[in-house]
């Protein structure tokens, strides 16, 4: 899939001493909160304060203006409790970590589950305006994940998704081009931010 031309996140980046401090403590916060519900200590290590890309993915998606708005693999549900949806609803495998995003957003729909049943989430023909899937998918295999998403696709208006650069990270164990969703969606828009390396997509549900 040919990519568009990216445009750099539009930020503003905090930095300095009080980035510095409010990502320490958001990061004791989380510390002590995982005393409590046990979950994995790197959920802990990267807070929202701590990962510009978090805010880069939350502005995307809000940019869609979108009604319903679904993440899997949400996490502490650092990214959807932060879109401005009439429905948010955040899917994990972890339990953990969904008792542990009810208790951070209480206003936010949190579902225990995997990619497989979100789209049992929305019964008639409702529709997801948003769905986010980022980080974790780079753990499956380029099958594996087009088994996950092409079956939602008749019901979601945009994904949003990132791509790894060929020479970043070695800690993930693929790196996806979505040439699967070739002749399924238009790319819509393309974000780099500085110091991932990886890009991040929005792509449209083609009629």
């Amino acid at each position: 899939m040919t990519p568009s031309a990216s445009e750099p996140f539009a930020g503003p980046y905090e930095t300095g001493m009080w980035a510095r401090i409010r990502c320490r403590g958001a990061r004791l916060w989380l510390s002590a909160l995982r005393l409590v519900f046990g979950f994995d200590a790197w959920h802990a290590a990267a807070p929202y304060a701590c990962r510009p890309y978090k805010r880069a993915v939350v502005e995307l998606a809000n940019a869609l203006r979108p009604d319903v708005a679904v993440e899997v693999g949400c996490g502490l549900g650092d990214i959807i409790s932060r879109v401005g949806a009439a429905e948010t609803i955040g899917v994990d495998t972890d339990l953990r970590v969904i008792r542990a995003a009810r208790f951070l957003h209480p206003h936010g729909h949190w579902i225990h589950g995997d990619a497989s049943q979100t789209r049992d989430l929305l019964p008639g023909p409702r529709r997801i305006d948003c769905l986010i899937m980022v980080n974790w998918i780079h753990s499956l295999s380029p099958e594996e994940l087009a088994g996950l998403v092409l079956p939602l696709l008749a019901s979601t208006r945009y994904l949003i998704v990132d791509g790894l650069d060929a020479e970043g990270t070695p800690s993930y164990r693929y790196k996806h081009d979505f040439a699967f969703l070739a002749g399924r969606v238009r790319q819509a828009s393309v974000v780099r931010v500085p110091g991932e390396g990886r890009t991040f997509r929005v792509f449209e549900t083609l009629p």
